[in-house]
């Protein structure tokens, strides 16, 4: 489960922000927290919101926060096999101040496994890795914080829990661009293992992985029995859909023909890429992640949720994530969008909901709507729109520029 992610000096985001999946203690009437949280976590548990939706002006940083998240998991991931000895790490700090663009970027995520809390990060530049650290604590009470390793440069701190660790860095195998745990991971220690594990269970979509999702689907569709599940995700989204099949030119969507009377006469198959909408296609897209979601109580997270869906399409996709009738896996969902109808249907609590806005200077800043105090019969769309939270375009007179 996903408990914090924090970051800084990252793209658009100069100081140190921190997105939160724990849910508050505020009193919230617009949605009930029985149904759209969950506890975890052993003896001490902790209570986590199911979905989380984030809103903002274009350009604020929204997507940003997604990238941030899309390098964590990709550098911990990868850094020891596919970042070779020498190469620049690609990762790219705050370009608009003299002295952010020549410090490392800080990345750290707080996570639950089972009934223990890990708490992994790292700061990093384009030449090297500057600093990592990992602790975990047993979900019991009473326990406290262990930390695992510290890396300072190229010096360690290894706890004895950390074997695999010390014979690694003793060999001098830590590569300067790559993460000790990434290379731990290799080598099935076991602490490195588990995070890498939660990583891979975490499937994030950005702007420029549309591509890798439509192979994805078409993966999950050489399985009659995801297939099926596929197929009726998209029916029942009133998609006109009878039927979906894979071919060898490519997925086929099957319709059917109606003659002059109205009676069915024939079923007729069409290309989905070719002849079918750019919604649908999304939609079909995303029908795999979301299922494999939900039925394995895993993290979904998905940049510019709303683009190409219908409303109430987007609204019914949500509610799933976001009740105990539709997500008995406790699965979780963080998607950024536009659609401010979200903010008026009463499936998102006041700490689900979070905000991206961009000062003068082109920092971006990171908050929740809980962090203000807000009047129980409020609408949150009307007043957002308005501008009572911030997050939103300031917009000139367009038609000056035609002048």
């Amino acid at each position: 489960m996903l408990l914090e992610f924090s970051f800084a000096n990252f793209l658009s985001f100069k100081d140190k922000v921190t997105f939160s999946m724990v849910a508050t203690s505020l009193r919230d009437k617009k949605a009930d927290i029985s149904d759209v949280t969950f506890s975890a976590g052993g003896e001490m548990p902790v209570v986590l919101s199911r979905t989380c939706a984030l809103f903002g002006a274009n350009a604020s940083g929204k997507s940003n926060l997604i990238k941030a998240l899309s390098f964590f998991k990709w550098f911990t991931m990868n850094s020891s096999k596919d970042v070779q000895a020498g190469e620049k790490i690609p990762v790219s700090s705050f370009a608009l101040s003299t002295t952010s663009v020549a410090e490392p970027s800080l990345f750290e995520i707080v996570i639950l496994i089972g009934e223990d809390t890990y708490r992994y990060g790292f700061e990093a530049s384009a030449e090297k890795v500057h600093r990592e650290w990992l602790y975990v604590k047993a979900g019991k009470k009473r326990s406290k914080e262990v930390e695992l390793f510290y890396r300072d440069e190229n010096k360690y701190e290894l706890h004895p829990r950390f074997s695999i660790g010390r014979e690694l860095t003793g060999k001098n195998m830590v590569r300067d661009n790559a993460l000790l745990l990434s290379l731990a991971g290799q080598f099935n220690e076991p602490h490195s293992g588990a995070v890498m594990k939660w990583l891979a269970d975490t499937t994030i979509i950005t702007g420029n992985s549309e591509n890798e999702v439509w192979m994805m689907a078409l993966k999950a569709m050489e399985n009659p029995v995801t297939r099926k599940k596929m197929v009726d995700f998209s029916r029942y989204a009133d998609l006109g859909i009878d039927d979906i099949t894979l071919s060898d030119s490519g997925v086929l969507t099957s319709h059917t023909q109606y003659d002059d009377e109205g009676k069915e006469a024939s079923i007729v198959t069409f290309s989905m890429t070719d002849s079918e909408s750019e919604g649908t296609v999304k939609y079909f897209s995303l029908a795999y992640p979301i299922l494999d979601a939900l039925e394995n109580g895993k993290r979904l997270i998905v940049d510019e949720f709303g683009a190409k869906l219908h409303t109430l399409l987007l609204e019914r996709i949500v509610s799933l994530f976001n009740t105990k009738s539709g997500n008995s896996r406790n699965a979780q969902l963080l998607v950024t969008l536009h659609d401010t109808n979200l903010l008026s249907s009463n499936l998102l609590r006041r700490d689900q909901i979070w905000f991206t806005q961009k000062n003068g200077r082109g920092e971006s800043c990171l908050y929740p709507l809980s962090d203000y105090r807000v009047r129980s019969d409020a609408s949150y769309e009307k007043d957002y729109l308005l501008g009572k939270y911030g997050a939103t375009p300031i917009i000139d007179d367009l038609s000056k520029a035609l002048k």
